[in-house]
C-alpha cells in the first residue's frame, strides 16, 4: 500500500487557501513544477484504484477536454519509455486515488492495459486539491486559451468564494468602472483587487487585457467556441467566424481549420461577396418607397423652402388624410 505522506507542500500544498500561511500562487507553482524531479519518491499504484478528481457541488476539475491525436502520441511515448513523470493524486472513498495532476497519462495508461502507474500521493482537502490541479494545468504548456481562461476563472472563483459568473460580471464591473475614472470599491474590495491582480499576474496577464481578450471567448457560439477549446481555432480566427450567421458557423469552422488570421479574413469577405451576389433585391412596398423618399426630401431643407414644394407636400397631406378615412 502507498505511503501517503503528510508533509506540508511549501510545504507540499497545505494551508494553500489560507492567507495567514504565506501561501502564494506563486509558491504552489514552484513545488509543482518540483513534482517532476520527485520519481524517487514515487509510488506504483494500480491503474484501477485510480480515478479522475472527485469534486462536491461547483468546484469542478479543471480538464474536460482530451485532444485525441495528443493522446495518441503520449500512449505511443509510454508504451516506448513508460511514464517518466509521476501522476500527483490523493486518497478517495472506498480505497481509491482520485488525480490532481496527470490525468492524460492515466488515461494512456488504461489504453494501453497497464497494470499500475508511478504516482506520489498527497492528503488534500477538496479545495487545496482544486487549486492545486488548477495550476498544473495552468503550467500546461499544451494548454488552449479558452481552457486557461476559465482555469483561472476557476482560481479567482476558488479564492473570491463567489460563483464563477459572478467573477466574470466583477471584473467586467471594475474594468468599465476603471475607464471611468470611478472607484472600484463597491465592486470587489482592496483586498480583493489586490488579490486578483496577483493571480492574473502570475500568468502574465493583466485585469484590463483578460477582460477584453479572454473574457469575451466564453461567449463564442458553441460550434466555435469548441472549436477553440480543442485547438482547432485560434481565439482570434474564432472571434471572425463568431460575426458570421450562426447557419454558417460549421462550415466555416470546417474551411478555417489551419489557416492564419489574413485567411480566415479573406475567407469571411468571399463568403460575403457570395451572399450579396447570390442575394434577390428587396422590392420595397409602395408604402416604404414613400416613406423612403419622404426622407431624402426631408434631408434637402432648401427645397423644403420652395413655395412650389409646399404646395404639393399640401397636396400629399390631403391624399394622406383621404387615405386615413378609408374603411378597412
Amino acid at each position: 500500500m502507498a505511503r501517503i505522506s503528510k508533509r506540508p507542500m511549501a510545504t507540499m500544498f497545505s494551508g494553500a487557501l489560507n492567507a495567514q500561511e504565506g501561501e502564494t500562487i506563486a509558491q504552489l507553482k514552484e513545488e509543482i513544477e518540483s513534482l517532476k524531479s520527485l520519481s524517487g519518491q514515487s509510488f506504483r499504484l494500480p491503474v484501477a484504484d485510480i480515478q479522475p478528481l472527485q469534486l462536491p457541488g461547483r468546484l469542478k476539475q479543471p480538464r474536460l477536454y482530451f485532444d485525441p491525436q495528443k493522446m495518441e502520441r503520449l500512449k505511443e511515448s509510454i508504451a516506448k519509455h513508460g511514464v517518466l513523470e509521476p501522476i500527483l493524486v490523493r486518497p478517495g472513498a472506498r480505497g481509491k486515488y482520485e488525480i490532481i495532476s496527470g490525468e492524460r497519462r492515466w488515461r494512456s495508461c488504461c489504453a494501453l492495459e497497464m497494470d499500475s502507474i508511478p504516482a506520489i500521493v498527497r492528503d488534500m482537502p477538496d479545495a487545496t486539491a482544486l487549486e492545486a490541479a488548477l495550476i498544473a494545468h495552468l503550467l500546461n504548456e499544451e494548454i488552449t486559451a479558452i481552457e486557461q481562461t476559465e482555469s483561472i476563472l476557476s482560481l479567482l472563483s476558488l479564492h473570491l468564494d463567489i460563483p464563477i459568473e459572478d467573477v466574470k460580471a466583477g471584473l467586467y464591473r471594475v474594468k468599465n468602472s476603471r475607464s471611468r475614472g470611478a472607484e472600484n470599491s463597491r465592486i470587489f474590495s482592496e483586498d480583493e483587487l489586490k488579490l486578483i491582480t496577483e493571480i492574473l499576474g502570475e500568468f502574465g496577464m493583466k485585469l484590463a487585457s483578460f477582460v477584453s481578450n479572454r473574457l469575451p471567448m466564453l461567449n463564442l457560439a458553441p460550434e466555435i467556441l469548441e472549436a477553440v477549446r480543442e485547438g482547432k481555432l485560434s481565439p482570434t480566427n474564432a472571434v471572425l467566424l463568431n460575426r458570421q450567421k450562426a447557419e454558417l458557423h460549421s462550415d466555416l469552422v470546417e474551411k478555417a481549420v489551419g489557416l492564419t488570421k489574413q485567411d480566415v479574413m479573406a475567407l469571411v469577405k468571399d463568403l460575403e461577396r457570395e451572399q450579396s451576389a447570390n442575394s434577390e433585391p428587396v422590392e420595397l412596398s409602395i408604402s416604404d418607397q414613400i416613406f423612403a423618399r419622404f426622407k431624402t426630401v426631408r434631408k434637402k431643407k432648401s427645397l423644403l423652402e420652395s413655395t412650389e414644394v409646399q404646395k404639393r407636400l399640401t397636396k400629399i397631406d390631403k391624399l394622406l388624410q383621404e387615405i386615413e378615412q378609408l374603411s378597412v
